[in-house]
C-alpha cells in the first residue's frame, strides 16, 4: 500500500464520484478505478459500493477513511518536520569565544544578528584560544574570538579589539588605594599568570614588556581558568595581569587598577575558515566589523 492509494481513496470518498475525483487528482478515471481496486484487494474487503449512478462508502470504507486521513496527515507532518530540521541545520552558526568577546562584542552584535536571521540556530562555546584553534581547523566551530597567534593556512583573521592590560589584585592590597599602579611596585607581590597554552598573545606580550623594562615578577603559579585565577586573587594568593575586560568580571574582594607608563596592549582577533560561504557567517562578521570600528573609536 502506498500513499497515493490513500490519496485516491480519500478523493473518491469525499467526492462520491470517480469522475469528479479523477478531475480533482488530474488523473484518468480508469487508472483511478484500478488503484481503488488494488487498494481494496490489499485491505481484503470492499471500501466502496458502486452503481452507475452512485458511489457510497461501506462500513469498512467509513472506518478506513478516518485512518487514511490520519495516516496522510502524519506523512505530511513527517515531511514538514524533516524539511524544518534540515532548514535549521542549514542555518546553524557555532561561535567560540574567550571572555573578552562575551563582554565587549556579543551584547552589541547578537541582537542584530537574530533580527537578520530569526530562525538561526546560534551556538556559543566558551573555549580557550588553543581549543578554538583546534576547533576551527577541524570545522567544529565557524567563527572564533581568540588571542593570537594564528597562522594556519585556510584561516582568516581580523583584529576586532585592542585592550589595555590592567593589574588584578586583592581589594585589600595596599596598592589598591591608588588610581594607577607602577608595575615595579608589584615586583614583590606573588604573580599569578595565565598559562601560555591558554593565554596566547597575552602571555607573550606581558613577558616581552617585562624584558623591555628589565622587570622580574615573582611567578608562583600558572592558571588555566580565569575564574580560578580570580578566586586565587580574592584569597590573597597574589595578583595578575589581564586585559581590561577583567574590569567587568570583578569579585567583591578583587579589584583592578590601570598601569602607569606606556600601556601594555593585547589584541582580540576574530577568525574564520576561508571556505565558509554561509550567509550567516558573513553577516555575523560584517556586524562584528561595524561594531568593532565604532567601539574602538569611542
Amino acid at each position: 500500500m502506498e500513499l497515493r492509494h490513500l490519496r485516491y481513496f480519500i478523493a473518491v470518498a469525499e467526492e462520491l464520484s470517480f469522475t469528479r475525483a479523477a478531475q480533482r487528482l488530474n488523473t484518468a478515471q480508469p487508472s483511478l478505478s484500478q488503484q481503488i481496486q488494488d487498494l481494496e484487494r490489499e485491505v481484503g474487503t470492499p471500501l466502496l459500493t458502486r452503481t452507475k449512478r452512485n458511489v457510497a462508502l461501506t462500513v469498512a470504507g467509513h472506518a478506513f477513511l478516518d485512518a487514511a486521513r490520519l495516516t496522510l496527515a502524519q506523512a505530511h507532518n513527517a515531511v514538514a518536520n524533516a524539511r524544518r530540521a534540515a532548514d535549521l541545520e542549514g542555518h546553524k552558526l557555532t561561535v567560540g569565544f574567550v571572555p573578552a568577546a562575551e563582554i565587549k562584542i556579543f551584547p552589541g552584535v547578537l541582537t542584530l544578528l537574530r533580527e537578520s536571521f530569526p530562525n538561526l540556530n546560534l551556538q556559543l562555546q566558551a573555549l580557550t584560544s588553543l581549543e578554538q584553534r583546534v576547533a576551527l581547523i577541524r570545522g567544529d566551530i565557524d567563527i572564533a574570538f581568540m588571542r593570537q597567534p594564528l597562522n594556519e593556512p585556510g584561516l582568516m583573521t581580523k583584529t576586532v579589539l585592542s585592550e589595555q592590560v590592567v593589574a588584578v589584585l586583592p581589594a585589600d592590597h595596599p596598592l589598591a588605594s591608588q588610581e594607577e599602579i607602577n608595575l615595579h611596585e608589584l615586583a614583590s607581590t606573588p604573580f599569578l599568570e595565565i598559562s601560555p597554552l591558554h593565554g596566547g598573545q597575552l602571555f607573550d606580550t606581558i613577558h616581552e614588556h617585562l624584558r623591555e623594562t628589565g622587570l622580574t615578577l615573582k611567578t608562583v603559579q600558572q592558571v588555566k581558568n580565569v575564574l580560578t585565577l580570580f578566586t586565587l586573587i580574592g584569597l590573597g594568593v597574589g595578583f595578575s595581569l589581564m586585559p581590561d575586560y577583567a574590569e567587568s568580571l570583578l569579585f567583591r574582594n578583587v579589584t583592578t587598577r590601570r598601569l602607569t607608563g606606556k600601556p601594555i596592549e593585547v589584541d582580540l582577533i576574530m577568525a574564520w575558515r576561508e571556505d565558509n560561504q554561509s550567509s550567516e557567517a558573513a553577516q555575523f562578521c560584517s556586524l562584528v566589523n561595524s561594531f568593532a570600528t565604532s567601539y574602538n573609536r569611542s
